[in-house]
């Protein structure tokens, strides 16, 4: 079931893929694969790379995750923290020893979509993405001028 409109992919790369140095280092490399991988998958026609769009980049010690939007030209940066804005269907590309693209579940696709709403709140006004996290040395983020101080605390679920 291909997904024609607006898509929002998560890619998850294990620390056992070959491709783990390139997720933390040089994320925007992953598009391509990953738009690839979901082709393959029936998940999505070719895109044109000026259709995606980078958001997020969250390292941790044994995960690297990047989100990035494909086709959505209603993307707003000034409106990125509003929920309502932040309704996409998500697909999943996930690199490990093996390669897998799926359909994401209702809980992931709620969780990926209210996490790009909060870190487009918690970066700021004046920020756009890609939004980079760096959870891996195991500190959390500091967020210095969020927008509504209030939406740090919404819940997905």
């Amino acid at each position: 079931m291909s997904h024609p409109g607006p898509l929002r992919v998560l890619v998850i790369v294990s620390q056992r893929s070959s491709l783990y140095a390139t997720a933390r280092d040089s994320p925007d490399e992953l598009i391509p694969l990953a738009t690839r991988l979901l082709k393959r998958n029936a998940l999505r026609k070719a895109s044109d790379p000026s259709e995606t769009r980078l958001l997020a980049v969250q390292k941790w010690r044994s995960r690297t995750f990047l989100v990035f939007d494909i086709a959505n030209s209603d993307y707003d940066a000034m409106l990125g923290h509003l929920p309502e804005h932040n309704q996409l269907p998500v697909v999943v590309t996930h690199f490990s020893k093996k390669k897998s693209a799926y359909v994401a579940n209702p809980w992931v696709s709620r969780r990926v979509n209210h996490d790009i709403a909060m870190l487009h709140n918690a970066n700021g006004f004046d920020a756009v993405p890609p939004f980079m996290e760096d959870h891996s040395l195991g500190k959390p983020p500091a967020y210095h001028s969020p927008r509504d101080i209030s939406m740090l605390r919404v819940k997905y679920i």
